[in-house]
């Protein structure tokens, strides 16, 4: 049976309250401005629309801001579990690109820009997630996984247990259309250099 203290003792949640606490006051300041904000002043560009779906090693962009391009990697695809079906695993890297023509990048998957997410296929459909042409071949030693608020445990992506607490590890549930674009520019706060 689970302690009721351990609903409260969210690790996502503990983790976001230590790092805000050791931000400066002004960036603190700015957070809390933005945790107002209407999702039409933050929302995700729309990059090009695409009718067909991603695949697992497949690379893409999204642009929060004005020609300021993000790399992303589908770390596995046709995902199946209580939250839905036919979802995706994204990881988005700090990795940058000044366009969506550029191919020759590295990917950094020990530098992600937030936290591991599943989302649906929407986010390419309607433009937000380009897949630019690029594909990965080898995602097996990426150490991720999904905390369970309500069950107070480490899940995969299909909600089996985890023995261990994996190093990168984001909500077990579905982003919102609009849950990518307010992490990122979260983070774009955050670290100014970005």
């Amino acid at each position: 049976m689970i302690d009721i203290k351990d609903l409260y003792d969210n690790p996502i949640s503990r983790k976001w309250e230590d790092r805000y606490n050791k931000l400066p006051e002004h960036t603190q300041k700015k957070l809390d401005e933005f945790g107002s904000r209407s999702y039409k002043e933050y929302q995700l560009k729309v990059i090009k629309r695409a009718r067909t779906l991603p695949k697992r090693g497949d690379v893409f962009f999204i642009n929060p801001k004005e020609n300021k391009f993000f790399v992303g990697v589908v770390v596995n695809d046709n995902v199946n579990n209580i939250n839905g079906n036919d979802l995706y695993v994204v990881l988005i890297l700090k990795n940058k690109v000044e366009s969506i023509e550029e191919k020759d990048f590295d990917l950094d998957f020990n530098n992600l820009l937030i936290e591991p997410c599943i989302v649906g296929k929407e986010y390419w459909t309607r433009g937000y997630f380009y897949n630019c042409g690029v594909f990965v071949e080898n995602l097996l030693n990426i150490d991720y996984g999904f905390y369970n608020i309500g069950g107070c445990e480490y899940l995969d992506e299909f909600g089996n247990v985890l023995n261990n607490v994996p190093k990168e590890f984001g909500t077990f549930g579905v982003s919102t259309i609009i849950g990518i674009a307010y992490k990122v520019n979260k983070e774009l706060i955050i670290d100014s250099s970005l």
